[in-house]
């Protein structure tokens, strides 16, 4: 990429890391447009333009004069759709990426990171082999990066978060299970161990870390961890903070093998989440140490802020604190 060439960053998904990536660029002073197939869900103050990641001839024309494509949209948390269109979504990006000598910034998980279990800590060099149909969708991405640059000179970089909590956020086990329930008055529940050790990854931090590796070329051609807050706590911990903010019953409800069994049957979400419950069955430890090293002056929000800032933004305005 040539130093000469003019900065754009056009990020794909308007999502909660797509908005927090907007509002870090803008913070930078880098130019920016945000684009999703919907078009903008709210007040913003950003640029916003619309296109559908599975058309691939209009996200090249989309994303024509762009240098950094960050791919952090999601899709509807089903396997069928995920394993249909998640290739489709990653070879129209790559695609545009090339077509403009962009390099492409993908938002991860670890749901590729296998076999059971997982290591603790899970860093960078977990084996991918893994135990799930969605962390298999996701482990073939990787691929195609890595493919497309060996094949095609593709320039990318994945930042790798745990499950994320933060501002606004709601497609999380954190919120579903747990903190919907207390902001209606009632006992969170967990699906798991509520007193194993269990990384959250914070999305504004989440957010900076991913600017971080998009502007640093050192950083590229590896998935890197982004920076997550150590030591891990329990969901217990955190869920006993929740429900003080929120004045909510201070206890978690684990709800038994045998029960999830059933609930399935009529519960999609929970269904569809199933799979990927061995998270919630181990310690799931998340280190960010190599992110960390490489940028020393990173200060990370501590879970106790973090909390409080999802609670927060999660209250009704008539239950907000003074």
């Amino acid at each position: 990429m040539s130093s000469a060439r003019p900065p754009l960053h056009f990020i794909l998904g308007d999502g909660v890391i797509g908005q927090a990536v907007a509002d870090e660029l803008a913070r930078l002073g880098q130019p920016l447009t945000l684009a999703s197939r919907s078009g903008p869900k709210g007040a913003s103050p950003h640029a916003h333009t619309r296109v559908d990641a599975l058309d691939a001839a209009a996200l090249r024309a989309a994303t024509r004069g762009c240098s950094h494509l960050y791919l952090t949209l999601g899709l509807p948390y089903v396997t069928a759709v995920w394993q249909r269109d998640w290739p489709r979504v990653m070879q129209a990006t790559i695609d545009a990426a090339l077509a403009h000598d962009a390099v492409l910034v993908f938002f991860d998980n670890v749901y590729a990171y296998g076999p059971l279990p997982l290591r603790v800590p899970m860093r960078e060099d977990h084996p991918l082999q893994p135990p799930s149909c969605k962390g298999a969708v996701r482990a073939s991405l990787g691929h195609l990066l890595a493919r497309a640059q060996h094949e095609r000179g593709l320039k990318w970089v994945i930042g790798r978060s745990a499950d994320f909590y933060g501002p606004g956020v709601r497609q999380s086990a954190l919120f579903v299970a747990a903190i919907e329930r207390q902001l209606n008055g009632h006992a969170a529940q967990w699906l798991g161990h509520p007193d194993a050790r269990h990384s959250f990854t914070y999305t504004l931090d989440a957010a900076r870390g991913l600017v971080r590796l998009a502007l640093d070329e050192g950083a590229w051609h590896r998935a890197c961890h982004l920076p997550t807050t150590a030591p891990a706590p329990t969901p217990r911990q955190l869920l006993m903070q929740s429900a003080r903010l929120l004045h909510a019953p201070e206890r978690i409800q684990v709800l038994p093998s045998a029960l999830l069994g059933v609930l399935k049957v009529f519960m999609p979400t929970l269904r569809a989440y199933s799979e990927m419950l061995y998270q919630n069955r181990q310690d799931y430890v998340f280190s960010s140490e190599a992110f960390m090293a490489r940028y020393p002056d990173f200060v990370v929000t501590s879970y106790e802020e973090g909390v409080a800032r999802m609670v927060q933004s999660l209250q009704s305005p008539s239950k907000k604190p003074a």
